[in-house]
């Protein structure tokens, strides 16, 4: 522990025996840290034993298609003494003439539905339609044709502002499965691409997969190449590793906590150091009433920390007194219990104090009612001060919330003017 935390611990907790408190905050720091690391300890090992089970790669190296649509695979090949990488779309199976017509034939009732959009039913359309281009879960693609585009267009969009009586519309979807019907020519003059060998390679591979594919589009799986140009390829699934990830957040964590205890104190730190300053002209005008009706310094002492035993608070400058006047009972001379005392406050405002004080008690008692009222003075001016300051800080504070409150406001204001307004 080094001496910065040693002094904190000090004036944090005055009356406390040292050694006890240094061992309780190394102890406190100690079972933070431990059980900060053992969580990223778990943690991590959490990542390294997760189940290898659930991949994508089957036995023989087959890859189970899925049932609609297509899935993104991103696999890692191993062949010719080197990993690369390889993704690609792996389409669904591709389903006979009969299995096509009977998906058809159940897309028809989900496609009426689909199109409604907020409307009750198709006899009662006053929004717009959702003409889907797709039933995804079918692998069906729609195409849609409407007998009166003035009314409904292609896209589903209703233009009934104008409209006196009902009209009805025919809309018409042309579903399909497979190839699609229209065909357009484009002629264009392609040159052969500057391939290097390495894209060479990778193209072959590619190219690969993609008759593996057309060679089993009819079963469950696509069983994956076992290799290219006589070299074997070993396929290996590609996964994010998050250890790195939590390596590092582990790593703060830990890191963190252990700083937290010291951070603790250097707010108990400030905290006590405000409370001081507050509580200083309180602490002084008491001394001075006491001492002007006739007290010795030591009197008006103990009488002080009498008040303070009844009053039941607990307040750190008369803690101080406290570990004086304990100082005082075992024989330690008044001058150097005073000193010490100023020295362990730590504040300019108890060192002049305890300065008047030493005074008195080097040359008498002649002009120390002059210097405490000329202190006490001093004090409660900067009492103000501190006080001013406080409000000014606490203003600074209140500008985030007061502008999201205005901006609140802005927002009661102008959206209903906004809406109130005819589109």
């Amino acid at each position: 522990m080094n001496r910065e935390i040693a002094e904190l611990l000090k004036k944090v907790y005055p009356l406390e025996n040292e050694e006890k408190c240094r061992k309780k905050f190394v102890g406190r720091r100690r079972r933070n840290t431990v059980i900060a690391t053992a969580a990223m300890i778990v943690l991590m090992l959490a990542v390294a034993l997760q189940p290898k089970s659930g991949g994508v790669i089957g036995e023989g190296g087959r890859v189970l298609r899925p049932e609609s649509g297509s899935s993104r695979l991103r696999l890692l090949a191993e062949y010719g003494g080197a990993v690369r990488p390889v993704e690609f779309e792996l389409p669904a199976r591709r389903r006979s003439k009969e299995e096509a017509e009977e998906l058809l034939a159940m897309a028809e009732g989900l496609l009426r539905e689909r199109i409604l959009g907020e409307n009750p039913s198709l006899q009662e359309v006053t929004k717009d339609l959702v003409l889907v281009e797709s039933l995804p879960e079918y692998d069906i693609g729609v195409d849609w044709k409407s007998g009166d585009r003035e009314l409904v267009s292609g896209d589903g969009s209703i233009h009934n502002l104008e409209l006196e009586q009902p009209q009805t519309v025919m809309l018409t979807a042309r579903m399909y499965y497979g190839d699609s019907v229209r065909e357009c020519d484009y002629e264009v003059c392609v040159q052969p691409y500057p391939y290097t060998q390495e894209e060479l390679l990778v193209r072959r591979l590619y190219g690969e997969i993609e008759t593996c594919g057309e060679e089993t589009a009819g079963e469950q799986y696509l069983v994956l190449p076992k290799s290219l140009d006589g070299n074997r390829i070993v396929w290996q699934e590609k996964k994010e590793d998050m250890s790195g990830i939590f390596l590092i957040l582990g790593i703060v964590l830990v890191v963190a906590v252990y700083s937290r205890e010291s951070m603790t104190l250097r707010k108990k730190k400030k905290e006590r150091e405000e409370e001081m300053l507050i509580d200083y002209p309180e602490f002084l005008s008491r001394f001075i009433l006491l001492t002007g009706a006739g007290m010795t310094v030591r009197g008006a002492w103990e009488r002080m920390l009498t008040d303070y035993k009844k009053s039941g608070r607990k307040r750190y400058v008369y803690d101080e007194m406290k570990h004086t006047m304990a100082q005082l009972e075992v024989g330690m001379p008044e001058l150097r219990a005073y000193e010490e005392f100023g020295r362990r406050c730590a504040q300019l405002p108890y060192l002049r104090f305890t300065t008047i004080l030493t005074q008195n008690l080097k040359k008498g008692s002649a002009g120390i009612a002059i210097l405490l009222r000329m202190e006490s003075e001093e004090a409660f001016s900067e009492r103000k001060n501190q006080a001013r300051r406080k409000g000014e800080e606490a203003g600074t504070k209140l500008l985030l919330p007061m502008g999201g409150m205005l901006l609140i406001v802005f927002v009661l204001i102008l959206v209903p003017a906004f809406a109130s307004f005819p589109i």
